[in-house]
């Protein structure tokens, strides 16, 4: 119970002075926020993942990350920056959630539809559901790690797979950005776009193909 206070107490704090002393805002201006990592040199690449992994923690503004994070490096640098700070933020969400706070977060959230929606899905469908939910967002990408978190599913296999399954998406938008910046809108482009976009819905679409490939390997390995 002392460490649920003292969590709860420090995550308050934590977003009351993001909010007092404007880094929500910051984080929300992409011209701002470029022009000071590209002012920081390399320093700013460490900057820019553990802006991630903040945004990532505390459930802070951060959608923007990866468009910055493009224009700042360039599709293949930014995106790279951006699966680095989220898949490390996600991974210590889901650790502080499974080992510091889940009390408060099952007080706190386990009537929430997400909440159980999550718990519902991994219960039928195990790891497919996992891939599925961090290849198409229809659960905002913070809440998600938490959510699993209170499911049985440990933190090595949570990493890894959120770490493949959020690459696609980090670099679509990172070198979005960047050929937006340096190229503008183009008919090329667009094209481009709308095969990654095919490409996404075909990764979604795979986890659940693999999972039952997976159970009939299984049925089959217990009958032998």
């Amino acid at each position: 119970m002392r460490k649920i206070i003292l969590f709860i107490v420090f995550v308050l704090f934590i977003i009351f002075l993001a909010y007092h002393f404007g880094f929500v805002d910051f984080l929300t201006d992409i011209s701002g926020l470029r022009t000071y990592l590209e002012s920081l040199g390399w320093w700013g690449y460490g900057i820019f993942i553990l802006l991630s992994i903040i945004v990532a923690i505390f459930l802070l503004p951060g959608q923007f990350l990866a468009i910055v994070g493009g224009l700042a490096y360039g599709g293949l640098i930014g995106g790279l920056l951006t699966i680095i700070g989220a898949s490390l933020g996600a991974s210590i969400s889901f650790v502080i959630g499974k080992y510091v706070a889940r009390e408060y977060i099952l007080q706190r959230f386990g009537n929430d539809p997400t909440f159980q929606k999550i718990e519902k899905g991994v219960r039928e469908n195990g790891i497919s559901f996992l891939i599925f939910t961090r290849l198409v967002p229809i659960f905002p990408f913070a809440i998600q790690s938490y959510a699993y978190a209170m499911t049985p599913m440990s933190v090595k296999k949570f990493s890894l797979i959120s770490f493949l399954t959020m690459m696609p998406a980090s670099f679509i938008y990172a070198f979005m950005a960047s050929e937006i910046a340096s190229r503008g809108v183009s008919i090329t482009l667009l094209v481009e776009l709308t095969i990654a976009g095919i490409l996404l819905a075909l990764f979604a679409y795979l986890p659940k193909k693999v999972s039952k490939k997976m159970s009939q390997l299984d049925s089959e390995y217990k009958k032998e």
